[in-house]
């Protein structure tokens, strides 16, 4: 049996638009992502069994994550909004359960999963799991040139999903243009170095019932002025051009987040901005020193009540390490 060990990575939408409805029930999404060193942890390994199992906790601990969110974790308690599914309704197990299917692998996995990416934040951290997981399959099983499986995987089981998968070049890109439902996506080779503040709440949201709030625009913004910006690494223009078409409706569910983004504005970073659905908001930093001090201030006027973190961009795809169980 073989063990992979990675660390997921969380993304941020630095601009976000949605131009239509679709047919088929979802929106057509006009957005650029970028991963982020916000990281998971997941550890996969093959057993002889034919099935998938999971366990799943918060690092460094769920009494540590509740403490910084203000919830109640004494006596061995998990807060609603820090529990962890294990079973089907989690996208690695979904994950894992399409791969074995699509390649008739009889074995199974048992997979460790450790928590730092919230959920119901907008940060694709159970998308990034998800992709995560199936490289590591891959790897496991010593599958080559396999790219267009998994992605065929991935689109299923998420919109977000394959945008954190490894590409056939091993050079993963750390930001996508995506369109389509988001999974048809055109890497941004050139990225520049960008840091965050980022902010979670103690309140997660629904992607779908966001999208329930939405009216979709009768004249979408294009990308392309902030594509442009960003592709030249051309901060103040990138600020300008970045927007959430998702953050009115967001608003209206939890207007609360109005307050969070006015602390992370009056602290001097600029934009600020929700990503995804929420609730997670962060803006853009100077460099890592301005960010790592806007923290500390914002730690001690927000928490507890807020996850605070510190990050930067980063590739999306996370190395495998392989080794004998």
């Amino acid at each position: 049996m073989t063990i992979a060990r990675t660390s997921p990575p969380a993304k941020l939408n630095l601009f976000l638009e949605i131009p239509a409805r679709r047919d088929d029930g979802y929106h057509e999404i006009d957005t650029v992502m970028a991963a982020i060193d916000w990281r998971d942890e997941l550890e996969i390994e093959s057993i002889p069994q034919p099935r998938i199992e999971l366990t799943a906790d918060w690092l460094p601990s769920v009494e540590s994550v509740a403490g910084e969110l203000g919830l109640d974790a004494g006596a061995g308690r998990v807060p609603e909004l820090l529990r962890i599914p294990t079973d089907d309704s989690n996208l690695v197990v979904r994950a894992l359960a399409a791969f074995r299917a699509s390649f008739g692998v009889k074995t199974g996995f048992r997979v460790r999963l450790g928590k730092r990416i919230p959920a119901g934040a907008g940060m694709g951290g159970a998308s990034s799991d998800a992709a995560h997981a199936i490289d590591c399959a891959a790897q496991i099983h010593q599958f080559d040139n396999v790219s267009e499986v998994l992605h065929g995987i991935a689109s299923s089981i998420g919109s977000d999903v394959p945008f954190f998968l490894a590409t056939a070049d091993s050079q993963s890109p750390m930001a996508a243009h995506a369109t389509g439902r988001g999974e048809l996506l055109s890497p941004l080779k050139t990225c520049p170095s960008i840091h965050f503040v980022v902010a979670y709440p103690s309140t997660s949201l629904s992607t779908a019932g966001v999208y329930a709030q939405l009216n979709v625009p009768q004249q979408p913004v294009s990308s392309a002025s902030f594509l442009q910006a960003f592709r030249r690494g051309d901060r103040e223009r990138m600020g300008k051009a970045m927007m959430n078409r998702l953050t009115e409706p967001a608003l209206k569910i939890l207007p609360q987040l109005n307050e969070l983004l006015e602390s992370l504005w009056q602290c001097g970073l600029q934009p600020c901005q929700l990503t995804g659905s929420g609730s997670a908001c962060f803006g853009l930093a100077k460099d890592a020193e301005q960010a790592k001090e806007i923290v500390k201030r914002l730690e001690t006027e927000l928490q507890p009540g807020v996850l605070l973190r510190v990050a930067q961009t980063v590739p999306a795809a996370t190395p495998i390490e392989i080794e004998p169980s």
